[in-house]
């Protein structure tokens, strides 16, 4: 058990799971290793490995570099729509394929073993590698279907069903849904080439996905469609556009929804999907170069969603400090040796009304000192009678790195 980075945490019967990747690993005397799920059992068992990724190219390299999305999915109809006897919990994961497929893994309660599904295989690009990068779930409208929802890219949002007979208990079309291989990216700073569905959220029953700069609903019905309803308005340099889509109270008794736009013009974004509004609802930028009294540029907040606590929401970040700037005393920089980041591991919370906080990991660091760099990744503990937090993360940030994934367990304080 090694890596640069815990990407993701997930909660299915009652344990914690994580996804662990070994993006730009510097291996040790262990040699390579492939991408892992790890499994916590209780608040005071120890981190185990649940299933390696162990296939190998040609070449010796393993397949699978990294998990890049892992969720619960819960079924209650099969794909006709018919009732199931008892209603049906799914794990299911994705990986960067260095063979160029974009693959989706479920778990087998009863083996313990991980069955692949194919949605879509493409040639593998130097800087960017096709793969599953969210997990969405809804049951439509009209026709009463539980569905999940892989976006992939590059080509979109592929719809999946319950159907036991089939490998791996979930029926996918093969094509998809919503597809974005046609979107003009030229408008678009730093996302040529690297579109990507980042999250998913039900607002108000509707089905909304993140895609680049923009938000798109899905239209319910035997033959779905998905329109746009919003596009950035303020567009700056950005690497995945808008991160973690969530849906919040409106004040109004309805929804709306909360988008964190990763890069040069960080914000936190409230979102009217019926007439495409927003409302800044946090610069970014200026809340965080307020608070720890330094500037900051480029940042990523909500990787890949906002997790709920209470009545608040936590939302994992990262920032890069400017050139030339001031770090203050109770902060530390690292060099990636294009930039520098910020080493700590930091969070937003996010109270009801849209105030927010900034809170740092308060624990000690590993080693000599190896900098946590972001949290990208948070969930509250699935044991009973355990109100504890996990947060996972680091990120490598084109940099070679060993060793660097971390987990931490904590409680928020009343301070």
């Amino acid at each position: 058990m090694g890596g640069t980075e815990v990407r993701v945490l997930a909660t299915h019967e009652d344990k914690l799971y994580a996804g662990n990747g070994y993006w730009k690993d510097t291996p040790g005397p262990e040699g390579t290793q492939g991408a892992q799920i790890l499994v916590l059992d209780g608040p005071e068992a120890q981190w185990r490995v649940e299933h390696a990724f162990n296939d190998r190219l040609p070449s010796g390299r393993p397949r699978d570099l990294a998990v890049a999305a892992l969720s619960e999915v819960r079924f209650a109809t099969d794909a006709s729509g018919s009732r199931l006897q008892k209603p049906l919990a799914v794990l299911i994961a994705s990986t960067w394929d260095l063979a160029g497929a974009s693959r989706v893994f479920s778990r087998n309660d009863d083996t313990g073993a991980w069955v692949a599904m194919t949605l879509a295989k493409d040639r593998p690009a130097p800087d960017f590698l096709p793969q599953v990068r969210s997990f969405g779930a809804h049951r439509d409208r009209v026709t009463g279907i539980d569905h999940v929802f892989a976006g992939e890219n590059p080509h979109g949002i592929f719809r999946g069903s319950y159907d036991g007979e089939v490998e791996g208990r979930i029926r996918w079309a093969t094509t998809p849904e919503l597809d974005i291989s046609g979107i003009d990216l030229r408008s678009f700073p730093g996302l040529t080439g690297r579109l990507r569905v980042t999250s998913f959220a039900e607002c108000d029953g509707r089905l909304y996905a993140a895609v680049g700069q923009q938000v798109y609903e899905r239209i319910d019905g035997t033959s779905p469609n998905w329109r746009l309803v919003y596009t950035n308005p303020h567009l700056f340099r950005s690497e995945s556009g808008l991160r973690g889509l969530t849906a919040v109270a409106s004040g109004q008794g309805s929804q709306v929804l909360l988008a964190a736009v990763e890069g040069a013009n960080a914000r936190i974004v409230r979102i009217d999907p019926r007439d495409g509004s927003e409302v800044t609802e946090l610069d970014l930028a200026r809340f965080l170069g307020d608070a720890w009294k330094m500037r900051v540029g480029y940042v990523i907040a909500a990787y890949n969603d906002m997790t709920a606590f209470g009545d608040a929401l936590l939302i994992g970040l990262e920032a890069f400090i400017p050139p030339g700037s001031t770090v203050p005393e109770d902060h530390r920089a690292v060099d990636l040796g294009y930039a520098r980041v910020d080493a700590g591991a930091w969070y937003l919370v996010r109270h009801p009304g849209g105030t927010y906080d900034v809170h740092r990991l308060t624990v000690a660091e590993r080693g000599a000192g190896t900098p946590r760099v972001a949290t990208r990744t948070i969930r509250a503990s699935p044991f009973a009678g355990d109100a504890a937090i996990y947060f996972g993360g680091f990120d490598a940030n084109k940099a070679e790195a060993h060793d660097t994934a971390w987990i931490v367990r904590g409680k928020l304080s009343s301070q």
